[in-house]
């Protein structure tokens, strides 16, 4: 039985509620707004048809209980899930706000600094719900409601749709694959149209479609650089190109909100599209984590990978100082994992700031240039490509993140938010011990290896030396690749 072969009017019950205005109909589901037992409103989703079977739906409620438990500002308060008549319905905190589509058709493209609001926002209530093990799949302008106070809330996760022509990732459209970094490609595409005034892709059809798959979005001279730069790792056509997180996309998007004014200037209205700033709220009670789910199945969540960005810039300098020779030494040295991994020809051996790379081939990598460049120091050449990371990265994308670690008390406090920048697994703790001198430890580090080890004190000289610290040397005391439960670093400034 279905909701077309039952008769609903306002006034019908289903369930605990009355049905009063009929929202409008999407894919297989018809939205009411309803009216709860105690008085107040809610949105009620009525499934047009069985969400492909029992099983389905099982899982689909079983989400919804997860993501009621899993409670956070940014994400539509999930109140309930039953059935009624053959009815399946969910009910879903009533939210009084505009939604994107529609703000965005009444003014055009919104100020950078709204857009990066309202996009900061969404990727923390992306976040929340990916680390309780649910996904959107279908995040467009209509699923991201705005509030008189400037609150974004999303809505209609995990309800069985047809996502928009314009906000499909490449893999959804080539292989039907939807994944956490599906959302990232999304909220991607919404933050570009805030910023543009239309999607990055086109507007639906077949067209649309081939240009998600092939083309690259064209970005209006008004649109700051840093914005730019973090759109375009939104939109990379590889899924493991992408900013790895909704949670690494929110600390990005935090960072060029604090940028200073001028660097999200626009020329279209300077206006009062911003929302209140206000902190982060995460759930009072810590998420359990566990690998997002895309239809009911289980998607592995990989640990022990290095950010493309710690890498690149090095590759890129090692390519200009050592040349064609060095390159085909290289091909000839590296291990064929590091081999499948280079792009022999693109720049910087094909690796992408946004990607994600196996520690253990970074490590191969790094020792398989170490021998194609033959340098005579080899302390000195790790010291080259420590100082060429750190300059690309302290005046790229990733160059406000620095201004939480220019003092040793922020050096202290936020030493973690920077090495999950780049390391997504372990736990990075700096402990200041007297003016001029601090120790830093890494912990739960499994995917350890030695020579990335090897070349993190020269880059911590260099990215703090370029923040403010002084004559600041790092010595690495111990190591895991030595039997150590941990790798422990001495640091020592002129204070």
């Amino acid at each position: 039985m279905t909701s077309e072969s039952v008769h609903l009017d306002p006034g019908s019950a289903v369930g605990p509620y009355v049905l009063e205005r009929r929202l409008g109909h999407a894919g297989p589901s018809v939205r009411w707004i309803a009216r709860a037992p105690r008085g107040g409103k809610t949105v009620l989703t009525l499934f047009a048809a069985d969400p492909t079977g029992p099983l389905a739906r099982s899982r689909l409620f079983g989400d919804m209980h997860t993501l009621a438990e899993a409670e956070h500002r940014n994400v539509a308060r999930i109140e309930g899930t039953g059935e009624c008549g053959g009815i399946a319905w969910i009910a879903t905190e009533y939210v009084q706000g505009t939604d994107l589509a529609r703000l965005m058709a009444g003014r055009g493209a919104l100020h950078a600094e709204a857009a990066v609001g309202y996009a900061t926002q969404a990727a923390e209530g992306l976040a929340a719900a990916h680390a309780a093990g649910v996904l959107h799949g279908a995040l467009r302008p209509s699923k991201v409601l705005v509030t008189p106070d400037g609150r974004v809330v999303l809505v209609d996760f995990g309800v069985p749709r047809r996502s928009s022509t314009e906000y499909l990732s490449p893999e959804q459209v080539e292989q039907g694959k939807v994944d956490a970094r599906t959302d990232v490609w999304a909220l991607g595409c919404v933050l570009f149209e805030m910023l543009a005034g239309e999607p990055p892709f086109g507007r639906g059809g077949p067209a649309t479609t081939s240009a998600i798959v092939r083309d690259e979005p064209r970005f209006l001279p008004r649109v700051p650089g840093t914005l730019t730069a973090i759109v375009s790792a939104c939109l990379r056509k590889s899924a493991f190109d992408r900013i790895g997180s909704a949670r690494e996309l929110a600390n990005l998007l935090r960072d060029a909100l604090d940028e200073p004014a001028p660097a999200l200037a626009s020329p279209a209205r300077r206006a009062s599209t911003a929302p209140p700033r206000s902190p982060s709220i995460l759930p009072a009670r810590p998420l359990s984590i566990s690998p997002p789910r895309a239809n009911g199945m289980r998607v592995p969540v990989l640990r022990g990978r290095v950010k493309g960005a710690a890498l690149r810039a090095a590759l890129a300098w090692f390519v200009d100082a050592y040349g064609a020779q060095a390159i085909a030494r290289l091909a000839e040295l590296a291990s064929p994992d590091v081999r499948s991994t280079l792009s022999f020809g693109e720049p910087a051996l094909g690796f992408m700031p946004s990607g994600w790379y196996d520690t253990e081939i970074v490590g191969d990598l790094l020792i398989a240039m170490e021998r194609a460049a033959s340098p005579p120091d080899p302390d000195a050449f790790i010291a080259r490509l420590a100082e060429a990371i750190a300059r690309d990265n302290l005046t790229g994308v990733y160059r406000a993140l620095f201004r939480v670690v220019a003092s040793p008390l922020l050096l202290e406090a936020n030493a973690q938010r920077v090495w999950r920048t780049y390391v997504d697994e372990g736990t990075l703790t700096v402990r200041i011990l007297s003016p001029g001198s601090f120790e830093a430890r890494v912990r739960g580090w499994s995917r350890h290896h030695g020579a990335v080890c090897r070349i993190l004190p020269p880059m911590l000289e260099q990215l703090l030396r370029g923040v403010g610290f002084t004559t600041l040397t790092v010595d690495r005391t111990e190591c895991v690749a030595e039997g150590r439960p941990q790798c422990t670093f001495d640091g020592r400034w002129l204070a």
